[in-house]
């Protein structure tokens, strides 16, 4: 992948508009399963491909879960590297309640790389204060149900993260495409079929209603890692998802 021309296209994205350039990135099967309805996904694709992202972490500015990611997987979600010298992109984490347990990773850890929590202001201020000794930065995006996005995105760019790697579960990805504040996907299919009704898929929430409401792609490559198959598009401008 070349992830300095993504790097070039992010900045200016970043100075022309003032939000920072968001790139979904979801592994599936070729069934178009994330994990199991039981939550197992380890490991959808093979180590060439996951080797891959850690290079578009260390690309990225930040990184970004929902809270359902953070409690199911425990994630780090820092940069490993063969060289050992990848760089861990700031944490970001949409809670709307802060549920986000004490004693996960992305808490313990804030001396390899920050936290950002992002939540409602109905979240417990008991809870937001054992973050902060944790060295978890909580910001409160107002008084609507869940997480204000665009808030989220703005905060973002206000603080210097020009780039946003979108790490997250169906919903989380659903909601930011929703809210039209992806750029970029990146999906690595792996040659297996999953099956089942409940397993996860890599969008879900409600969707669109009408075929002719999907956002379309601009496909810039189509590779292979060993045997799985990348595929990497730009969203068309003209699309207005959730419109």
């Amino acid at each position: 992948m070349d992830h300095e021309h993504t790097k070039k296209i992010a900045l200016e994205y970043y100075k022309r508009t003032g939000f920072p350039f968001v790139t979904l990135k979801t592994a599936m099967t070729l069934d178009g399963k994330i994990a199991t309805s039981t939550g197992d996904s380890k490991w959808v694709t093979n180590e060439i491909s996951r080797l891959n992202v850690h290079y578009m972490r260390h690309w990225n500015d930040a990184i970004m879960v929902g809270i359902g990611t953070v409690i199911k997987d425990r994630p780090r979600l820092t940069t490993r590297l063969p060289d050992g010298n990848g760089k861990n992109p700031t944490r970001i984490v949409v809670d709307s309640l802060l549920r986000i347990p004490l004693d996960t990773p992305l808490v313990t850890t804030t001396k390899e790389a920050p936290t950002w929590v992002f939540c409602t202001d109905k979240a417990d201020k008991e809870k937001e204060k054992q973050l902060l000794e944790y060295g978890v930065k909580v910001v409160r995006t107002g008084s609507g149900p869940r997480v204000d996005l665009v808030k989220v995105m703005r905060h973002l760019a206000e603080n210097g993260i020009s780039s946003v790697l979108l790490e997250g579960g169906g919903e989380l990805n659903w909601s930011m495409i929703q809210a039209s504040l992806v750029q970029k996907v990146v999906v690595f299919i792996a040659p297996k079929l999953l099956g089942g009704r409940d397993s996860i898929t890599p969008i879900s929430g409600d969707g669109f209603n009408r075929m002719a409401m999907a956002v379309p792609l601009e496909i810039e490559s189509i590779k292979r890692f060993g045997e799985d198959i990348c595929i990497t598009g730009y969203i068309k401008q003209t699309a207005k998802a959730g419109k």
